[in-house]
């Protein structure tokens, strides 16, 4: 039986190139349980998950960011952690890579959202099958 249980010390690694939003998203996720990472952009989220001892469940990441974006994070990712589960967020709906990951409602969290939203679609990213990201490679969506 599927029990939505909230954080059991699962560690989400936290990308957003605004530092008040990371604060905001890590306050509710450890509130729930989890234990957060932050990351201000792709780059510095790269170097976490290659180079920190401490493995990380799940990156919540940023659509729209300097540097390297969300959706080049998760290719680059896929890479070496194919199975890592990636949850996109973003509050610019007119961007076509945003309105892509709409579709897909168990990747994308619209900002605002508040801390139920956010739980829950962390804790269904973490229980549910990654299948990876439509588009990405041929998977079919449902």
């Amino acid at each position: 039986m599927h029990q939505s249980k909230p954080g059991q010390q699962e560690t989400v690694l936290v990308v957003d190139d605004a530092e008040s939003i990371r604060k905001m998203v890590c306050s509710m996720l450890c509130f729930s349980g989890y234990h957060c990472v932050e990351a201000a952009d792709g780059q510095q989220a790269l170097r976490i998950l290659k180079e920190s001892p401490e493995p990380v469940d799940l990156v919540l990441t940023d659509i729209v960011m300097p540097e390297m974006g969300g959706p080049e994070l998760a290719r680059e990712v896929a890479a070496f952690r194919p199975n890592l589960p990636i949850v996109f967020m973003s509050g610019y709906s007119d961007d076509p890579v945003v309105r892509t990951l709409e579709s897909s409602p168990a990747l994308f969290l619209p900002k605002p959202f508040t801390a139920a939203a956010l739980t829950e679609k962390v804790r269904a990213a973490l229980d549910n099958p990654w299948t990876g990201i439509p588009g990405a490679q041929t998977t079919s969506v449902q």
